[in-house]
């Protein structure tokens, strides 16, 4: 006999959680699937979440949540072989309450999410995997969704699913909601190191105190090649190092993430700040690039999706956007328990909700940065490059007078390609580059 509840959520990452978190707090009867042995085992993200949006689902969650440290400086590193051009921003007041973002780590963070949803009543089950849906009997065509089957065969029925499925969209496509095939640019794919370091020598070597925290992005080298970032997220007793690109780029070039890593730890910048650090743990992953194109239809008949299966993805900004949507999710479905109307006609105020969200203008845009890195893939290499060689001869102590100097940094602009491609790229690169 199969167990009934009023929603499934499939998936236990920032969105499924929020959502679960949101419908149980209202008294609805819901299943929380995970397909790993915890949630947040199989994650994989930098290691930011931000203070507001978060105080959408958990308000003043800092004061009990596992965060690692509250960040108080972000630094962006234009890298070259041996130099880096640097920009950053440092606050104090970002390190008292209420703060602005933290670190985290996923495996601590996401549980201590779950459970919440727990304890507002919502079951959670890990291990679980569910591999199909469960449909209402039609006297002609196949009837709408009304529950998910198990991998081992075990059959769970509810009003609607929620589907936080993550980056892969198996179920997605099995509910016909996928627009299209994701091609390989839809993807982007990372590898990540978790460093263990003492908390006294990443107060030393970040200029950090007590449990402040620091961001370090970096583009150009490693990836000197293909579109892609870098970055060093200082934790309480430990770093964690990140780099990778689209996928389509890298298996076009060749790029082996593993070797990106490495040689971002050993560029004489990075280096010192990592030594004696030792390896804790090592995970690769896929994740959404982003853009609005890839974006599924997010509703049909009693069922929902959310999170990285919905592609939630803005620059950097992808928990955060996890968690809103599966809040918004959750208050949909709320809302359709009350009416009685779990169609696809009532579950499209959860499009209404996220349209007039904050994050999805800049979704929308997403589309646009994709066209520009299609014609102008050389762009992070281009500007790393071309500024770290205008820095390096504009702090040269030379022989020349200002005017022969500033010559000489307009000669190394006007060499670097054709003056036409060099408009062209400037003109395109204010409009739609993003170091994020």
């Amino acid at each position: 006999m199969a167990d009934s509840y009023d929603v499934i959520v499939v998936g236990a990452g920032p969105a499924g959680s929020a959502a679960a978190l949101t419908m149980a707090r209202q008294g609805l009867s819901v299943t929380l699937l995970e397909r790993g042995k915890y949630p947040g085992s199989k994650n994989v993200f930098g290691g930011t979440i931000y203070r507001q949006p978060t105080a959408e689902i958990c308000p003043t969650f800092w004061h009990e949540a596992p965060l690692e440290r509250a960040v108080i400086s972000d630094e962006l590193w234009l890298l070259e072989t041996d130099a880096a051009v640097r920009l950053g921003y440092t606050s104090q007041r970002f390190g008292r309450d209420p703060y602005n973002k933290f670190t985290v780590l996923r495996p601590e963070f996401d549980p201590w999410l779950a459970r919440q949803a727990q304890e507002a009543g919502a079951v959670l089950r890990t291990r679980a995997w569910a591999r199909d849906f469960t449909y209402d009997k039609a006297l002609v065509t196949q009837g709408p969704i009304n529950g998910v089957k198990l991998d081992t065969g075990e059959i769970l029925r509810a009003n609607a699913v929620i589907i936080a499925e993550g980056v892969i969209p198996f179920l997605t496509a099995r509910a016909g909601l996928l627009k299209k095939k994701l091609p390989p640019a839809a993807f982007a794919l990372y590898v990540k190191e978790v460093l263990g370091l003492a908390k006294e020598k990443i107060n030393e070597r970040f200029h950090l105190e007590d449990d402040e925290g620091a961001i370090i992005g970096m583009f150009g080298y490693p990836n000197a090649t293909n579109i892609g970032k870098a970055g060093i997220w200082t934790n309480r007793e430990s770093l964690a190092i990140i780099v990778g690109g689209p996928l389509d780029g890298m298996a076009d070039r060749g790029l082996s993430p593993y070797l990106l890593l490495q040689r971002i730890k050993g560029h004489p910048l990075v280096k010192p700040l990592l030594a004696g650090a030792e390896p804790l743990e090592y995970q690769a992953h896929l994740i959404p690039k982003g853009g609005y194109e890839f974006i599924p239809r997010l509703y049909g008949d009693h069922v929902l999706v959310a999170g990285d299966a919905a592609t939630m993805i803005s620059g950097r900004r992808g928990t955060d956007l996890a968690m809103l949507s599966g809040k918004y999710a959750g208050e949909t479905i709320v809302q359709a328990k009350a009416k009685g109307d779990f169609s696809a006609g009532m579950l499209a105020n959860y499009q209404v909700k996220l349209n007039n969200s904050f994050f999805m203008e800049d979704i929308k845009a997403i589309h646009e940065e994709f066209r520009y890195y299609k014609k102008h893939p050389d762009a992070d290499f281009l500007l790393s490059s071309t500024l770290n060689d205008l820095a390096h001869q504009f702090f040269t102590a030379d022989l020349q007078t200002d005017k022969q100097k500033q010559q000489s940094m307009r000669n190394i602009v006007m060499g670097k390609q054709f003056p036409l491609k060099t408009l062209d790229d400037l003109w395109a690169g204010l409009h739609h580059w993003g170091a994020f």
